[in-house]
């Protein structure tokens, strides 16, 4: 059955970044191929009686209804009645927890940006349709900046990952980098909070370098590698952490490097000292991050929703 008619709720709005790579990057893309789509809500507060009673009068059967990161339990009766009524739903997540086996039974399709959470879900729920689809780029770069030791941390930020990123900034000093936070906190170098102003590719793209560390704990393990992807689209060259979403991206020193310890980290700055090797990097990252454009990953959700 193809569904005519699509319909999302997102947690948040486009300065969201997940509602906005995995929402209305994807309904933008999905109305450019022809396919009626709809942002219904956008907000992190439940929906109202009254919210849900419109749903229900509204959605019709074949209709496909997107829940983004919606795993609020007060959901359950509503999805109950859109599956008597014939409505789809599909479920995206990003993140753990994942979600409760009381909404998860309503579910159609499931969709994971990582494909250690995808594996995650169909380990838990064998008998539901589960799949990976990796991120797409927001934006490319028509140029590529004249090689600098400028490198530069964009995102948001918990306590432990500005206590890692500081410690990492010392030592990229002390091989004459600068590495520079672009961040959602005050003590940032670029505090930023707008990260749907498409300023920021412009920013982050003046550095000749992405710093993606992660921290050693377990929802890193299931990450997408968004910002990898990103950075390789913008011509940075990528020096990131380990963990399984960065490695099915990144072939260390090919297109970017892989790292885990200061040495790591203080040997690909070196290697970069090599201009024809910086060049080449540069170039394989921004072929990697081709493979990722918005005009080839919309084709995977439309295959998988039945689009």
């Amino acid at each position: 059955m193809r569904h005519k008619r699509v319909f999302w709720i997102l947690i948040g709005d486009k300065n969201t970044g997940s509602s906005r790579i995995h929402g209305y990057n994807v309904h933008e893309a999905l109305i450019k191929k022809g396919i009626q789509s709809k942002i219904q809500y956008n907000s992190t507060r439940a929906l109202t009686r009254k919210e849900k009673l419109k749903l229900l009068l509204f959605l019709r059967k074949g209709d496909l209804l997107i829940l983004q990161k919606r795993k609020e339990l007060s959901l359950k009766k509503l999805l109950r009645y859109l599956k008597l009524k014939g409505v789809k739903i599909a479920f995206i997540d990003c993140d753990l927890p994942v979600c409760d086996i009381t909404l998860v039974q309503y579910f159609d399709y499931i969709i994971c940006p990582s494909s250690n959470l995808s594996e995650l879900y169909k380990n838990k729920h064998p008998n539901k349709l589960v799949t990976y689809i990796p991120d797409a780029v927001e934006h490319f770069s028509n140029k590529i900046p004249s090689n600098n030791n400028k490198a530069i941390y964009f995102g948001w930020l918990t306590d432990n990952r500005m206590e890692q990123v500081k410690s990492l900034k010392k030592l990229f000093k002390s091989v004459d980098w600068d590495l520079v936070i672009m961040s959602n906190r005050r003590e940032a170098d670029i505090p930023w909070f707008n990260w749907e102003d498409e300023e920021r590719f412009h920013i982050i793209g003046q550095h000749n370098v992405s710093l993606i560390p992660v921290v050693g704990d377990e929802a890193s393990k299931y990450k997408s590698a968004n910002r990898v992807l990103q950075s390789l689209a913008l011509g940075n060259i990528v020096l990131c952490g380990d963990i399984e979403a960065y490695r099915e991206v990144i072939v260390n020193g090919k297109n970017g490097f892989i790292c885990s310890t200061p040495d790591q980290w203080l040997n690909a700055l070196k290697e970069l000292s090599n201009e024809n090797k910086r060049s080449e990097i540069i170039k394989k990252g921004f072929e990697t991050a081709e493979n990722y454009s918005m005009d080839k990953i919309i084709l995977k959700w439309i295959s998988f929703l039945q689009l």
